[in-house]
Order: structure tokens, then sequence, then C-alpha cells
């Protein structure tokens, strides 16, 4: 066992599924879980926790040796800065925001020196969201971030430590840097889902748009899966992230463009490239996945 006490904040599909791994792989003897005050009657019944955490809500010290951040951006900034009295001297703190530059700003200026922060960003998940989508098998397989807070990404035990935990986990750990990483999802996760989204109220907006969705089959499904995401967590990732976002989409938009104008003059040939092109990529995403990232 890598802990005797893990205590995860935001008990809901990503941090539920983080506990359920913990216990799968053996990583501690007790596991505590905090959600900002709302009931975690059920994640105790079922045995995703062992009981809720007390100390966060009572100013107390939280006896935990890993804290693990799984709440929304918003909450885990809160968090590091108005929670660092009830954390331990030698825990380590790490976190699974979807945007790393301000969280990591945010635990350098929150966090005493003697306790550790480590950035992490599990690249699993699914528009849904909620304590009954949490899953033990959720980070098998799936690219991990491990960012840390120190300049320059230092090496140190806790960084090591969080390395063990993901792979223990059946994580894939990638160290990055928390620019690296904001330019990178932006473009790999931030903008397919903005553009899922922009797809799905372009079609509300089409006149007869009721008629054309009883046309609609698995591609315009697949195309759209991703608009029913909660705003309430990316609103705080579009924040958070904005410039680059804004660059990813300019990017799309760009070639879109491009695409009507092709379409618009008839020079097909060109639209051939861009699809034979476009399909060497999504073969190679697929590759990588399922060489497990290699």
């Amino acid at each position: 066992m890598l802990f005797d006490h893990i205590a995860v904040v935001g008990v809901g599909m990503i941090g539920g599924s983080f506990a359920l791994a913990a216990r799968r792989a053996e990583l501690a003897q007790h596991i505590t879980g905090w959600d900002g005050g709302r009931s975690l009657d059920r994640a105790v019944s079922s045995g995703v926790i062992d009981a809720v955490e007390e100390a966060f809500e009572s100013g107390a010290v939280c006896n935990a040796d890993l804290i693990y951040l799984a709440a929304p951006i918003g909450a885990i900034i809160d968090f590091l800065t108005t929670r660092a009295a009830s954390i331990k001297p030698g825990a380590i703190v790490t976190d699974a925001g979807s945007t790393k530059q301000e969280i990591c700003d945010a635990a350098r200026k929150g966090l005493p020196g003697e306790i550790a922060f480590v950035g992490g960003h599990p690249m699993a998940g699914s528009q849904k969201s909620g304590l009954d989508y949490a899953y033990a098998h959720l980070f098998e397989d799936a690219p991990y971030v491990v960012v840390s807070s120190n300049e320059g990404f230092k090496r140190s035990a806790a960084v090591d430590t969080v390395l063990e935990m993901i792979q223990a986990i059946g994580g894939r750990p990638l160290m990055l840097t928390a620019e690296q990483h904001d330019r990178a999802v932006a473009r790999v996760s931030h903008a397919p889902q903005l553009v899922s989204t922009a797809l799905s109220v372009a079609l509300l907006k089409t006149r007869g748009g009721d008629e054309m969705l009883n046309l609609a089959g698995p591609g315009l499904a697949d195309m759209t899966r991703l608009a029913e995401s909660n705003w309430s967590m990316w609103e705080d990732i579009c924040r958070s992230n904005s410039e680059e976002i804004a660059e990813a989409l300019a990017d799309v938009v760009r070639e879109l463009e491009i695409t009507r104008l092709r379409v618009d003059s008839g020079d097909f040939r060109a639209l051939g490239e861009a699809f034979k092109s476009a399909g060497d990529l999504v073969a190679r995403i697929r590759r990588a996945k399922n060489n497990g990232g290699s």
C-alpha cells in the first residue's frame, strides 16, 4: 500500500472512479470522501468510500496522506486557496482538473512548502457525470498527465509516488508542463467539445429541424455525443483556458471555411486529399489507442 489514508474531494464520476480504482489496487487502508457539504451517504453505502471526511468542513486537520481533488476547476482552486490549514504536513495533494496552469498557480500560492502538490489530469471519462458513472477500470490504458508545480518540472519523491499510483490504477503517465498540457487539451479535448456543441446548435436553428432529425443516423449521434456534456463543468474549462481554446477553434474555423470554398467552387480533388489526410490521422489515433499510446 502506498498510503494509509486517501481523501477524495469531489466524489463524482472521476473521484468515485479513482476511489474504486484505488481500492481495487489496494493503494490505501482507508478512503474517505468530501463533496463540499453535499450528502455522500450513497458513496458510503455502495462502498465507494469508507466514510465521509469531516475535517474539511470542521476546519480540523485531515489525516490523509494523499488528497485527490476531483471537483470542478473552480472548486479545486477554492480548496487550494482556503483549505491548506486542514492538510497535514507531509501530505501529497494531486488533482484531476481539465486545465492546469491556474490550478498549479493556486497550489503554488496557497499551499505551504511542507505540502507537496502534483498536478494531474486523467484523459478518461465521458460526457456523463456523477457517481452513477463511477467505474473502477476507468483509467486503464488511458493517458494520465502529471504536472509538478515546481518551475521547470523538477522530479521529486511526491511526483514519483503519484507516477506509481497512476500505474497501479492502470493509467499511462505522461509528464508535461502546465503550458504544454493546456495547449494540447485545447485541441484534442476542448475544441471537439465546442465543435460538437456548435453543430448541435446549428441543427436546432435550421428550418425544418424536426423533420431532419427523423433521418439522423449513427454518424450524427457520434458527432453530437459530446453536446450532452454538463455546462457547469465546461464553464470552468472555458474560463481557465480561454486563449488556447480560442486559438484552437480559429484553426477549426479556418479549415471549415476552406472546406466550404472547395465545395462551392467544385474543387473536389483538394477535398478528396483532405479526406485522405483526415483518414490517415484517424488511423494513427486508432493505432495509438490500440497500442497503449506507443
